[in-house]
């Protein structure tokens, strides 16, 4: 049997740990394991390696995607994805491991319904956005980063008293940005889902601030507007309130994504590799591998395509409540 493995989409950590446990995995079962290279760009390409467990070794601690990742917008074509089916028959590949987000996995539900090829999907991405399951591979780090990032923006933020607008990533879904506003005992959270006028958050500021708040951290999703936009907005708002007002902004971005994954990440991710290679050998396709009451089991891939996960608002009052 042969089986293709690739990364799609944006990148997670975690994603390394999960190529390296399923190719281990496929050798004790004589299964041979082909790496495309930049994800579905490599099977239209024909860019791809022979993996072994010595291609493998040493990329557990790393951060990325050892296989890297690309967005190809030719598969949203059907000719061009007619050609990568073609392709994978011609090089005897029988299944993909495809590891990616919801983008990832609607490539991999066409695959399952336009071709023979069958698919067993990974999660990887840093927003936990994947309907079906509680836990998506990357999530861990990328929290643990941006909350080391606004603890030392708090510390300047307190030594000058000032009001401080930190974008993150959560583009569609706002988890991200909610969890990581609960870590930091951050005031303010604006997320996709729940949009409030800009004379509201100058209020709320304002509110802290004569409560004695020394400081404020607004954590905005990257989905609700950009941080340039809303100091544009904001900043005129609190002046009216008081000239000692001091908005600042410091913009995250792709320091999210990178750097070495978190233990629980690393675990994760090679339970779901292992997992991934027993759905093969078990002939079970179209499922991805899921956490569902804390248990890594087998979802339908077509029950992620066709929904979307949403959030409680009562979270958002819930920040707000204890950050009096």
């Amino acid at each position: 049997m042969k089986v293709g493995i690739l990364t799609s989409g944006g990148d997670s950590s975690g994603m390394n740990a999960a190529i390296r446990s399923a190719v281990r995995t496929a050798k004790d079962k004589n299964i041979q394991i082909i790496g495309f290279i930049q994800g579905l760009k490599g099977i239209l390409d024909d860019k791809f390696v022979e993996l072994d467990d010595r291609s493998v070794s040493g990329i557990i601690e790393k951060g990325g995607t050892f296989l890297q990742s690309s967005r190809e917008p030719r598969f949203f074509d059907y000719q061009y994805r007619k050609i990568a089916y073609q392709k994978l028959n011609q090089n005897g590949i029988d299944w993909l491991i495809i590891i990616g987000g919801n983008g990832s996995f609607n490539a991999a539900h066409k695959f399952i319904t336009e071709s023979n090829i069958k698919v067993v999907g990974i999660t990887g991405t840093i927003d936990n956005d994947i309907y079906g399951t509680e836990y998506t591979l990357g999530y861990d780090t990328a929290l643990n980063t941006a909350t080391q990032a606004i603890d030392k923006i708090r510390d300047t933020a307190y030594s000058f008293g000032r009001i401080f607008i930190v974008e993150v990533m959560g583009r569609d879904y706002g988890l991200l940005p909610l969890d990581i506003a609960f870590a930091t005992g951050s005031e303010l959270v604006l997320i996709p889902e729940y949009k409030i006028p800009t004379k509201t958050i100058a209020q709320k500021v304002h509110l802290y601030k004569s409560k004695g708040k020394k400081h404020v951290i607004i954590v905005l999703s990257e989905g609700y507007c950009s941080a340039f936009e809303l100091e544009k907005e904001l900043s005129p708002l609190l002046k009216g309130y008081s000239q000692e007002y001091e908005l600042k902004i410091c913009v995250l971005g792709h320091i999210q994504r990178g750097g070495a994954p978190t233990s629980y990440d690393r675990i994760f991710g090679t339970l779901s590799g292992q997992k991934a290679i027993e759905l093969i050998v078990e002939d079970k396709n179209g499922y991805f591998i899921g956490l569902k009451n804390n248990k890594i089991q087998p979802i339908e891939i077509e029950l992620a395509v066709k929904n979307k996960k949403s959030l409680e608002h009562s979270l958002v009052s819930l920040l707000e409540e204890i950050s009096i």
